[in-house]
Order: structure tokens, then C-alpha cells, then sequence
């Protein structure tokens, strides 16, 4: 379980960085990470937009992920594994918010 606990927390971390680099604008466009839909991918601009709505929401859902990490790794064995999965669910929810809204960020701009 540990080693579950310790890539949700790097995952988090890895979000939480590219939360901060959409916020800043310093995400380009590409086909890895960020908002890619067809409305993101049509232009830099579009890009940038959609995943600066997003960043908030990537945030949050990155700090749950660290904070689901630490939690299940220290509570017993026996409720880790629920832990685990209500955490990255919840952030999962939460980051597929965000992606909607980048997508209708991008969509509304120019």
C-alpha cells in the first residue's frame, strides 16, 4: 500500500506543478499534458486560455491527491485501500471540473 501511496502523492505533485505552470501561461500547447481537446488544440491562445481556467482546479485536485498519498499511507492497513480510492476519486472529479471549464473558457474565447 505504500508504494500506492507514494505514486499518488508524485502524481500530485506532478499536477500541482503543471497547475502552476498553466496558471502562470507557461504551459504550451502539446499532446501530453493540460486541457487537449479539439477547442484547446485549435490554437496557442485557446490553449493557454483553457488551461488557465483550469489551473485552480488542477491545484486542488493535485493537493488532494498529495494529501490522499500521506493520508492512506498512514492510517492502518485496513482503511487504506478506501482512503486511496474516495481521495483519487474526489480529485478525479475535481479535475474533470476544471477540464470543462478550460474547455468552455476556450470556447468562448476569440
Amino acid at each position: 500500500m505504500i508504494g500506492a501511496a507514494i505514486a499518488i502523492m508524485l502524481a500530485g505533485l506532478l499536477i500541482i506543478w503543471l497547475a502552476i505552470r498553466s496558471w502562470q501561461g507557461r504551459l504550451t500547447r502539446n499532446y501530453v499534458a493540460g486541457v487537449r481537446t479539439p477547442s484547446t488544440m485549435r490554437s496557442d491562445e485557446a490553449f493557454r486560455i483553457a488551461n488557465k481556467a483550469a489551473a485552480p482546479f488542477s491545484l486542488v485536485g493535485g493537493l488532494l491527491f498529495v494529501v490522499t498519498g500521506v493520508v492512506s499511507a498512514v492510517v492502518p492497513l485496513h482503511t487504506a485501500s478506501t482512503v486511496l480510492l474516495t481521495g483519487v476519486v474526489i480529485a478525479a472529479v475535481v479535475l474533470v471540473v476544471g477540464g470543462v471549464r478550460g474547455v468552455r473558457a476556450a470556447r468562448a474565447a476569440p
